[in-house]
């Protein structure tokens, strides 16, 4: 009973820290939302083009998809908006052709793809396609007549419009492009904050019950039931999120976007989270009375929400497909371990400390293998992501990937000094007292470590 008493300030601290994450979250939307994997153009950019243009071949980087994709001319003169039909060459190389051609003023061309992984690529570029013609006229000079050819400029005639007309003003008889920039910004962050969600709940549910099973040693079936049908809950809510934004994003329906390769990781984390709120819910009501089965029934929601995260991001777009993917579930899987250990030490603090002291040793143990595997995984996928070391300084990835490392190792910091100084001195309530403060810091910074790894599945090295 004092443990239920107790759970709900370990619940107002998460909750607390998970808003501050999210807010830097949002504040990084505007550095991270584009991505530069734009190779380059036929014709290339700022070209002079002496007749008209009817397609443009646009080349990535890596690998594009066409469903919510657009390249739009805009004249600069008239204003006049022209969208054009995709064409997909190859993986890595889209057509954009105009009917009618292009010509008769200087266009901006906007262009918005999403790569394989799910990240916006965006952009602009010149291209200069007022066209010259020679018309032949007569002069008089009195003694007879004298041929005269001038250079005249010809505008386009795909649009009767004057120059001093505004965008919004002109009907192309296009369809618009799929999304401006702003609502693919705002969408982008929905898609972020609610992968976010996911990730740092999934982990936390599933290394805390390791948790209370491995290292707490509880004797119930399942603790506070309650909340994990409550997070398991916003964890569904979250993948569905994800999900709709997927669908904004390649402007299709949220059906289309549940059957597409996007949406496979949400999915999965969807799936798996129903299943965990149902086995909750079968403990709460009493159908499910032995703890081996339990568990039993456990490991299919909890393999779920590890396994998600390897059909999404960089594991399905860069470096060995099998090597990338275990990397990534051994990643997720000690990470979770990590926080999960973390958070239910905190709780073991406050609600139990008679028996603090036996379960820190028991997992200090443990972490000294999981932080081990966090590293380790780690490496092996940087070095599967990275070209060379300068993608670690002159990317937006790299920098994120920086700022990744430096809160990991403050984290693993004060783990080391929980687990040489502290722990061993746990019989001490003034070291108690202390230890429950700095395992509150070190539960900060992992949260920190999961906020921008969410962030790195979509920035490109």
């Amino acid at each position: 009973m004092r443990a239920l008493t107790r759970l709900p300030w370990a619940l107002s601290l998460f909750g607390r820290i998970l808003a501050v994450s999210i807010m830097v979250v949002i504040a990084l939307a505007s550095v991270a939302s584009a991505h530069s994997d734009f190779e380059g153009s036929q014709p290339a950019a700022d070209a002079v083009l002496v007749q008209p243009l009817d397609s443009i071949t646009l080349r990535f980087a890596t690998t594009v998809i066409g469903e919510g994709s657009s390249v739009v001319a805009v004249a600069q003169t008239s204003g006049v908006a022209t969208q054009s039909e995709l064409v997909e060459e190859s993986d890595t190389n889209w057509l954009a052709v105009f009917t009618p051609p292009l010509q008769g003023d200087l266009f901006r061309i906007v262009y918005s793809f999403r790569a394989e992984d799910g990240h916006l690529i965006e952009g602009e570029f010149a291209l200069n396609a007022v066209s010259a013609t020679t018309t032949t006229t007569v002069a008089n000079d009195g003694e007879g007549t004298l041929e005269v050819s001038e250079p005249v400029e010809t505008m386009s005639t795909t649009t009767e419009a004057s120059s001093t007309s505004q965008p919004g003003d002109i009907d192309t008889g296009a369809p618009p492009p799929a999304s401006g920039p702003s609502s693919a910004s705002g969408t982008d962050t929905a898609n972020h904050i609610s992968r976010l969600t996911q990730n740092l709940l999934g982990m936390t549910v599933v290394g805390y019950l390791v948790f209370t099973i491995a290292c707490w040693r509880r004797e119930d079936i399942l603790p506070a039931p309650r909340v994990s049908i409550a997070v398991a809950v916003v964890i569904v809510l979250a993948g569905l999120l994800e999900i709709a934004t997927i669908g904004r994003q390649l402007d299709i329906a949220f059906g289309d976007a549940l059957s597409h390769q996007l949406s496979r990781s949400p999915f999965i984390t969807t799936c798996a989270a129903a299943v965990l709120a149902i086995a909750a819910l079968s403990v709460l009501t009493g159908q499910v009375r032995s703890r081996s089965s339990f568990r039993a029934l456990l490991v299919i929601p909890c393999l779920g929400l590890l396994v998600a995260p390897a059909f999404d991001g960089h594991t399905v777009s860069m470096g060995p497909r099998l090597l990338h993917a275990l990397s990534d579930v051994v990643h997720m899987g000690s990470t979770s371990m990590w926080i999960g250990s973390v958070i239910g030490l905190a709780v073991v603090a406050r609600t139990d400390r008679r028996q603090l002291s036996a379960v820190a040793q028991r997992t200090a143990t443990a972490l000294m293998g999981t932080v081990a595997a966090v590293v380790l995984s780690g490496v092996v996928m940087t070095l599967i992501i990275i070209d060379d070391l300068s993608s670690l300084t002159d990317s937006t990835w790299g920098r994120i990937l920086i700022v990744k490392v430096v809160t990991v190792l403050s984290a693993g910091l004060i783990g080391a000094v929980h687990h040489w100084r502290v722990v061993p001195r746990l019989a001490s309530r003034d070291v108690q007292t202390t230890f429950e403060r700095s395992v509150t810091i070190e539960l900060a910074a992992l949260i920190a470590v999961i906020a921008v790894s969410s962030w790195l599945v979509v920035a490109m090295p």
